[in-house]
């Protein structure tokens, strides 16, 4: 697992054309994000509980939401959390300025893998998983199983550290390959099946706060229980070109305006778009 560095302190051609390599090696790319900007986003999710009885009068500088975070199984019950967080979700879903700070983070790491004229997911998720929590698995899946389109890249945040089975895993290029062939190809195996018994080709990613996670639909992936002492705290959005193929199917909706919105839309492209609209059978 290869960490790269940010393009304003090294030598800007090495180090996209590095990012641009390992992600089309890999599938995903481990990349440092602008820390101030991910302190604003925790500030806003925590701005959201801190009316909990437990947390209440404690200032939202970093030490005390990281401890926040990192011991929110303390603080709500197991069956109260699905409820909060979909709450929550609702919440900072209705703020521009979070979906705002969300792609200011990415931005010049989509630049270089995905384009500068974009869409964006209109819905930021939002993941908790407590310790021994088995409500919250995602297990082993490719997005494009569930209607994602291939062109799209997943932007993972933890809120924390994520390490462990407190982070998600991933699959090496070599098995991605093979694997997807068989789940696509025959009835043999379950995404669970496939999982059990290739175990030793998933990688559980050690990501800290202040790295974010951008990956491809078509790399496998999931979860398990969580079995550290910590809960996580994670986002997730989905960016893709403005030009490359949508699905239009009615059954996912997985387009403009359904599911995404469009970002940074150039004058000729507006133009474009007008004149289809205006003139398409």
């Amino acid at each position: 697992m290869v960490k790269h560095k940010s393009f304003k302190k090294n030598g800007e051609k090495k180090i996209v054309k590095d990012i641009q390599k390992d992600f089309e090696k890999n599938g995903y790319i481990i990349v440092p994000g602008n820390k101030d900007l991910l302190n604003q986003i925790r500030k806003i999710i925590f701005s959201n509980i801190k009316n909990i009885k437990q947390i209440k009068n404690k200032k939202d500088d970093r030490e005390n939401i990281t401890n926040i975070f990192n011991n929110f199984h303390k603080i709500i019950k197991l069956k109260d959390l699905n409820a909060l967080r979909f709450n929550i979700y609702k919440k900072i879903n209705t703020k521009k300025i979070f979906s705002k700070i969300y792609y200011e983070i990415a931005k010049e790491y989509l630049d270089q893998l995905v384009g500068n004229e974009l869409s964006m997911q209109k819905k930021i998720n939002l993941s908790i998983q407590m310790p021994k929590d088995k409500d919250s698995l995602l297990d082993l899946h490719s997005d494009i199983y569930a209607g994602e389109s291939p062109f799209q890249v997943v932007v993972w945040i933890p809120l924390v550290d994520a390490y462990k089975t407190k982070s998600m895993f991933f699959t090496n290029p070599k098995s991605n390959k093979k694997m997807n062939e068989q789940l696509l190809t025959t009835d043999k195996f379950t995404t669970k099946k496939m999982y059990d018994a290739n175990k030793k080709n998933f990688n559980f990613l050690d990501i800290k706060f202040g790295d974010i996670l951008i990956f491809s639909p078509i790399i496998l992936h999931g979860n398990t229980v969580n079995k550290t002492k910590e809960t996580r705290f994670s986002l997730n959005c989905r960016f893709k070109s403005l030009l490359s193929p949508y699905d239009v199917t009615v059954k996912s909706h997985r387009n403009i305006p359904n599911f995404y919105r469009p970002l940074n839309i150039k004058p000729m492209t507006k133009i474009g778009f007008n004149y289809l609209k205006k003139y398409s059978l």
